[in-house]
C-alpha cells in the first residue's frame, strides 16, 4: 500500500515506470539530438501537437516540477508551464497495465523525439530518473531533459483516476510534462531549510513567516508534514514537527509565537 499524498502534483501525477528499449532511446538521442532556435514555450507547444497522437486530451496546466540536485536535495518548481495527457482504458488495466504499458511507451518516444530535435539533453544521473517498469523509487516514472538554464520533466503515473466530480467519472492514465527556467531562483530560496535541516527527498513550502520564524509544508513524493523552525546563530532550526497540532505545552515552553500556531492540544 502506498501513502496518501498531502500534496499531489495535480490530482494523482507525478510519474510512474516505464518499460521501453534501450536501443530505441539510444538510437533517438544519437540520431535527433541537435540544435534548436525555438523557444521554451515553442517546444512545449510542439510537445502537446505530437502528444495528441498519443493522447484523447492533452491539456495545459500548471506543474509543480520537482527536481533533485546532484548532492541529493530537492527543489519544488511551483506552478511551472506544462500539459497533461490522458488516455483512458485504466479501469479493466489493472492487474496487468498492458493499457498503461502501452501509453507509457508511446508517451516517452513522443516527448523524446521532440526534445533532442530541439537541443535538450536527457540528465543523465539516476537521482532524477527511473530505470524501469520495477523503479518505484519515485512512485511514478521520472524522466529528465535539460537545455542551457532549462530543466525539464516527464512524469508518468500508474493511477487510473480522475479530477472530475461527477458521480461516476471517466477515469484515464495521465502523463505531465512541464520545463522550469527559474530552477536557480528556486534554489536560492528554498535550499538554505534543506541544507541547515539535512533535508533530503522532501521539498519545503513556506507557509508562514514571522521575523526569524517560518512555517514550513515539508512533502514527500507521496506524503507530508508541517514544521516550525527558527533561524539560530545564522542557521535554520527546528522546534517542531508532526502531522497533528503542536501541543500547547510545546508552543509555550519553546516560545513559539501563537500566531504561527494558533492551534494546539
Amino acid at each position: 500500500m502506498r501513502p496518501n499524498s498531502s500534496r499531489k502534483f495535480f490530482a494523482f501525477i507525478t510519474a510512474g515506470t516505464l518499460l521501453f528499449s534501450l536501443d530505441a532511446c539510444s538510437v533517438v538521442k544519437n540520431d535527433l539530438q541537435g540544435k534548436s532556435s525555438k523557444s521554451d514555450s515553442q517546444v512545449l507547444n510542439e510537445v502537446r501537437s505530437s502528444l495528441k497522437s498519443v493522447s484523447t486530451q492533452v491539456n495545459p496546466i500548471g506543474m509543480d516540477l520537482w527536481w533533485v540536485t546532484r548532492d541529493g536535495y530537492s527543489i519544488i518548481n511551483d506552478n511551472s508551464p506544462g500539459l497533461e495527457a490522458r488516455y483512458p482504458g485504466c479501469v479493466n488495466d489493472l492487474d496487468n497495465q498492458k493499457n498503461w504499458r502501452s501509453f507509457a511507451n508511446k508517451t516517452i518516444t513522443t516527448v523524446d523525439r521532440v526534445l533532442l530535435k530541439e537541443g535538450f539533453t536527457l540528465f543523465d544521473d539516476p537521482i532524477n530518473n527511473s530505470k524501469d517498469i520495477s523503479d518505484t523509487r519515485f512512485y511514478d516514472y521520472i524522466k529528465s531533459y535539460q537545455r542551457g538554464s532549462t530543466k525539464a520533466v516527464l512524469a508518468i503515473s500508474p493511477d487510473c483516476g480522475s479530477t472530475s466530480q461527477e458521480t461516476d467519472p471517466p477515469m484515464y492514465y495521465s502523463a505531465s510534462f512541464g520545463y522550469t527556467n527559474k530552477f536557480q531562483q528556486n534554489y536560492d530560496a528554498q535550499s538554505p531549510f534543506l541544507y541547515d535541516l539535512e533535508l533530503k527527498d522532501v521539498v519545503v513550502h513556506i507557509a508562514k513567516s514571522l521575523g526569524e520564524y517560518r512555517v514550513l509544508n515539508i512533502n514527500y513524493r507521496r506524503s507530508g508534514h508541517s514544521a516550525i523552525v527558527q533561524r539560530i546563530n545564522g542557521k535554520w532550526t527546528q522546534l517542531w514537527a508532526g502531522q497533528d497540532l503542536i501541543s500547547c505545552a510545546e508552543r509555550t515552553t519553546k516560545k513559539i509565537p501563537i500566531s504561527l500556531a494558533p492551534d494546539c492540544y
